[in-house]
């Protein structure tokens, strides 16, 4: 099947249909929503070319919508968005054909490798961040953690008794800048895996609602690396 580049564009409208009428669509409605309450990534089964030049992808189904989220009462609106529709045609032609809960991982150790799910985003102070500079990685990397945090405790009561902890970034890198297509735009990325080391609660939370900025436009899941 063929695929506008942008695609994640089209699985947000996804995302936005599965929120229904729950407390959660409200943010849809903000022009400037903040941090995302989950993180979710779009993959392919395989990917048999990309053509940039008419902005293309052509890939075989199927196709895994992954969402990841630490609260409780978001994760239950997108699986009860998910079920009711099962069988149903969803964005791009695609229906949705399977819903599967992944098991709970609870991240007990002070490091752990991620495997980051398509891409990462980043913003420095001048500019989005490729991974050059590790020290820049780390500032960008903390300053979203703590704010994210701060604001999903204002704004959707986010437990605060396991408070985060600043994050290290460890070598060698098994990373690498990416370039991806975004509304109609391109953004640089990162992709690959990244050794991260903190506090078990701090790098839990960054498996929870992700890595980076633009979770909530299909940027930053992590997986946990094996």
């Amino acid at each position: 099947m063929v695929l506008p580049l942008d695609f994640r564009r089209h699985f947000i409208s996804l995302i936005k249909t599965l929120a229904g009428t729950s407390a959660l669509a409200a943010r849809f409605t903000l022009e400037k929503p903040g941090y995302s309450p989950y993180v979710f990534s779009v993959e392919f089964s395989k990917i048999i070319n990309i053509d940039t030049r008419q902005r293309e992808i052509t890939a075989r189904p199927p196709i895994l919508v992954t969402i990841s989220t630490g609260l409780f009462d978001v994760m239950t609106t997108f699986s009860n968005g998910a079920i009711a529709m099962k069988g149903r045609e969803t964005v791009l032609g695609l229906y949705l054909k399977d819903i599967y809960l992944l098991p709970l991982k609870k991240i007990q150790t002070g490091e752990q490798e991620f495997r980051i799910a398509g891409h990462a985003v980043f913003r420095g102070v001048r500019h989005y961040v490729d991974g050059s500079d590790v020290g820049e990685l780390e500032e960008a990397i903390n300053t979203h953690l703590y704010k994210r945090y701060s604001f999903l405790i204002q704004q959707y009561h986010l437990d605060c008794h396991s408070r985060v902890s600043p994050v290290k970034v460890l070598g060698p890198p098994s990373y690498h800048k990416g370039v991806c297509f975004h509304y109609g735009g391109q953004l640089t990325t990162l992709q690959g895996r990244i050794h991260l080391k903190s506090t078990p609660e701090t790098l839990q939370f960054l498996y929870d609602f992700g890595l980076g900025i633009r979770t909530g436009q299909g940027f930053g899941l992590l997986e946990v690396g094996d």
